[in-house]
Formats: structure tokens, sequence, C-alpha cells
């Protein structure tokens, strides 16, 4: 991008704009795989901003223009070779929180905004396990799920309104519509009626084939999501924009439904030697309708054991006598029992604690048959230690694990529970066959598993690994009818699968979306479609 370019956006732009070498490197960086630094860094300090730069864009072939906010991304979506946009820095504001809602900024953190909604004990449920550092932009744009998505599902299903920059350089308000209002949207003569116009012909003449390939799980976040955005009386391009990883606009403002947050929790803790018996044991937890079911493995339970300081400030431990006082039950288990292959943490949230423990009581009675020993955790301190663990697992291995790299890679497929006794065998012996040493964490209830490998980049033969095991993996889960990804979207990593994964038919209806949306390919190109598995191979970091 030449340096006119650059001075060209100066002269209108009311933020800031940074392309010195080193805030470029820190934004060539997410936490994905990924390595590719942007020509410049803008912050954008308001909405005036944001539509000028879309019009000078759509003016500048050489430009294009990628949201970021938290930086926590694990695919490569807020990667780019042009410009990014930072929200963090001036979009950062709560605006408003009121019964059964909130209205807020893109670039707030989720742990403010839930320290604002909680004033009211409200909360928004979709968080992932990144909550302590990812921000809200990125919670739409890649549709997140977390720790209690089994009950509440995920970030889709929140969203009430977003105000959205689209390709024309205009603000607009985007909200569910009823079938007059989607006609009365259709009949202006803009950008946005032919907008909704192009997307509900679409839609109409692709009914049957985008019927018939919606993911059969309950969590995706691959493609656009095509499925439910209308179902014969009611419109809501929402439900496009939330998981696009911005490649179809820009969001400004998202208005989020909140729920009330239950008084009481309690926790069962399930070690398991065998995970050969996992699928029987999802299978036996769920009709008991827990809040949460998640799990993490011996590797994160080591490496938790093994960095007490850093789980002294995480935990609010007052001192490490006290951290490693409430460890002692962990240490016994392991010289008694041994290590636990898989820890699973079964969540019970009611209005009352002696619903919590009845329902607790009550699964442990039912689990007294499987091989596993079990620990219950009714106190709020007993629990915290566990969340801490499951949250903190990928942090743990990004930045305790000298000399080798998280490779985010396998890390968010998704398969029915009840395949899991089938798949997770097949699922093991590619994990072998590459030699990938790996944690595993995840959202077990829903047969959604994070395994992160650890590697070291810059030796030829683990990176040689990636893409021959990420070939196969994604080979079983589609063999499985399940989703490539379940919350943490497409990016580079999955984008080039995405034909695989749907067919060519769909993966053309995933095209046309984006060249109505944005016919100039402004937002964030090649993420979603148009993406090139040469071009994502050729931007792997080496350290």
């Amino acid at each position: 991008m030449a340096n006119s370019v650059i001075e060209e956006i100066r002269k209108f732009l009311h933020g800031d704009l940074d392309d010195g070498e080193s805030v470029r490197q820190k934004y060539s960086r997410d936490a994905s795989l990924f390595e590719i630094k942007p020509q410049a860094v803008i912050f954008p300090k308001d909405v005036d901003d944001i539509k000028n730069l879309v019009k000078f864009a759509s003016k500048n072939k050489s430009v294009s223009l990628t949201a970021r906010s938290g930086g926590t991304d694990m695919t490569g979506g807020p990667l780019t070779e042009s410009l990014v946009l930072e929200f963090d820095k001036y979009f950062n504001q709560v605006k408003e929180v009121g019964p059964g809602y909130a209205i807020t900024q893109p670039g707030v953190y989720y742990r403010d905004f839930e320290k604002a909604t909680m004033k009211s004990n409200q909360l928004l449920p979709s968080y992932p396990a990144s909550r302590e550092i990812c921000a809200l932009g990125g919670m739409i744009a890649n549709n997140s799920g977390g720790e209690k998505s089994l009950v509440y599902g995920k970030t889709q299903n929140y969203i009430q309104e977003l105000k959205v920059v689209l390709a024309d350089g205009n603000e607009y308000e985007v909200k569910k519509l009823s079938k007059a209002e989607l006609n009365k949207k259709m009949r202006q003569g803009d950008f946005e009626g032919e907008l909704y116009r192009k997307i509900y012909d679409l839609f109409e003449k692709k009914k049957e084939p985008i019927k018939e390939s919606k993911p059969q799980v309950s969590k995706n976040s691959s493609g656009y999501n095509i499925w439910d955005v209308w179902d014969g009386e009611n419109f809501d391009l929402t439900k496009l924009l939330v998981g696009s990883q911005g490649t179809l606009g820009i969001v400004t403002e998202a208005k989020l439904r909140l729920v009330q947050n239950k008084a009481h929790s309690g926790m069962l803790v399930v070690f398991l030697k065998d995970l050969n018996i996992l699928g029987d044991l999802v299978n036996a937890v769920l009709p008991f309708k827990p809040m949460s079911f998640e799990s993490f493995d011996d590797a994160t339970l080591k490496l938790a054991l093994k960095f007490f300081p850093g789980f002294l400030k995480l935990m609010g431990a007052k001192n490490l006598l006290s951290l490693g006082w409430s460890f002692l039950p962990e240490f016994w288990l392991i010289l008694t029992y041994g290590t636990p292959k898989l820890v699973c943490l079964v969540e019970f949230e009611e209005d009352t604690e002696e619903e919590v423990v009845r329902k607790i009581k009550e699964l442990q009675e039912r689990l007294k048959n499987f091989p596993v020993k079990m620990k219950l955790a009714i106190k709020e301190k007993d629990e915290k230690k566990y969340w801490v663990i499951r949250r903190e697992s990928f942090n743990l291995l990004r930045h305790k694990v000298a000399g080798k790299q998280t490779a985010p890679f396998i890390d968010d497929f998704i398969v029915r529970p009840e395949k899991l006794p089938e798949f997770l065998p097949k699922l093991d012996v590619i994990i072998k066959k590459y030699e990938l040493h790996a944690t595993i964490a995840g959202h077990v209830g829903d047969g959604n598993f994070h395994i992160i490998p650890l590697m070291v980049l810059a030796n030829e033969e683990d990176r040689k690994k990636i893409p021959a095991a990420l070939e196969e993996v994604i080979n079983l889960v589609i063999e499985y009818k399940g989703s490539i990804s379940a919350e943490h979207n497409d990016g580079l990593i999955r984008s080039p699968y995405l034909p695989k994964m749907f067919g060519e038919t769909v993966y053309k209806i995933f095209e046309e979306v984006k060249s109505i949306f944005d016919p100039l390919n402004i937002f964030n190109p090649g993420k979603k479609v148009g993406a090139s598995l040469d071009y994502t191979f050729q931007h792997m970091k080496k350290s």
C-alpha cells in the first residue's frame, strides 16, 4: 500500500492510524497458527470514521478492512495484509443496561460487560472460555458459545438488533422483520432495499438445498448461517451477520438479550481413567439436564498443579498455602487412583440450593456403576478452581510451555454426543499416527472438543504434520455428519474446507451471500469464501 494512501486516510480520520513496525508486528498475530502483517492499524473514533473508511476502500482496490477487538481468535480471522480496524480503544462503552437487554459497542471486553450487567443480576450466557480476555465484537463475529451453551445456546440467540456499516458506507439498523416489514424494506430503492431483495430471492430460490444442508449438531459456526434467516414468517439478517467474521459489514453497536443469573450452583466433578467410556457417560448425564457439562484432560490438570503461582491471582487466593490446600484432594486422587485421563465438570444452576443438591445426588447415584471417581463441589470456592483450570487451559499452554507453541488446527469440531463411542477411538488413531502431543478440553455435553497440540513450529517436520492431520480429522468429522467448527469459526484455517463440508451447491450460496453484501470484497477478504489452502499454510508462524 502506497504511502499516499495512508496519507489520504489521515486527512479524514478522526481517530488514530499507526503504521509503525512495532504495531504492525503486534497486529500480525492473534491466538492462531498464523502471522500476517497489516499495512497499518486504524483506531476509528466514531461511526463517521468507519463510514468514510468504507467509502474510501470502495474507491481504492488496494484497500480492504478487517475488524478486530480482543485479538483472541484462534483461526486467523482478524489477520490481513491491508488495514486492521481496532475497536477496543474508542468503541468500548456499554451504553445501556435495561431489564432483559444491554446495548454495547464491539470493543467492550466481556469481563467489563458482565460487571455492568451483573449490577442488575443479568447475564449474557454465551460467553466463551476466553471470557476474561475476549471482546463482544469477536463474540458476535464468531457466534461464540461456551460452558452454558448446552442450555442457553450461542450468541446468535441473544442478538436483538445490530447497527452495521454496509458496503455503501452507510450505517443501518438490522433486526428481525415480519413479512410486512420485509416487503416494505424490499420496496426501497436504495442499497439496503436491493440487499434485502437479493437475499430474499436467493433464499427462496435455494430453499431446498439450504434446508437439506443444515448441520445436524447443536452448534455450528462454519459457513454463513443461511438456515435461520427466513422461516416463512420472520426475516432476520442478524443471523447472517453473527458468525460472519466481519466479511459482510462492520458492526458498530449491538443490542443483546440478557437472562437472569441463577442464585445457586453446584458441581459434580467426575474423574475418568478410561476414555472409552466417555460416550456412554455423556449419554447417562444429559438426561439430568445440567447447565454445563465441560471437560479437561490430564495434561491440563498437570499444568494447573505445576503452575500454582499463576493460579494464585486467577483464583483470588490470599496465599500460596491456601491455594495448595484447595488442591489436596486432587493430589490425593492422583496418589490413590492415578492421574485421570479426563476431568468432567457437570454443573447445575437452580433458584434454590436444595434443588442443586438434589440433582447432583441423583446424578451421583446414576453414575455409581461407572468406573469413575466423583467429587461434590457445592461451595463456590470449590467450583472456582475447576472453572479456572477449564477456562484458562489454552492460556496455560500459550504462556507456560517453554519451547513449544499452541497449534490450534483441530480445535473446534463437533459431533452428536451419541456418536462419541465410535468417533473418539478413530480420532485417537489420527492423533497417535501424527504424534500430536495435545491437550483436550471442551464442551463434552455437546460433543464439541478443543484439541490443542503443542508443537515446535520452527521445525519443518512438525509443520508438515498440520495439513495432513487436519485433512484426516475433517474427513472424519464429515463422515460422522458433524461440523468442523462449533464455536471458533472458519478464518484462515477452516475456510478452505467449506466446499468439502457443505458441497459445491451450498458453497456457491455462501459466495452469493458475500457478493450481495460486499460486491467489491472490501470486508475481511479471504475468510469464509475465496480462501486458499496454499495461502493459509504459507502464513503459518514459525515461532
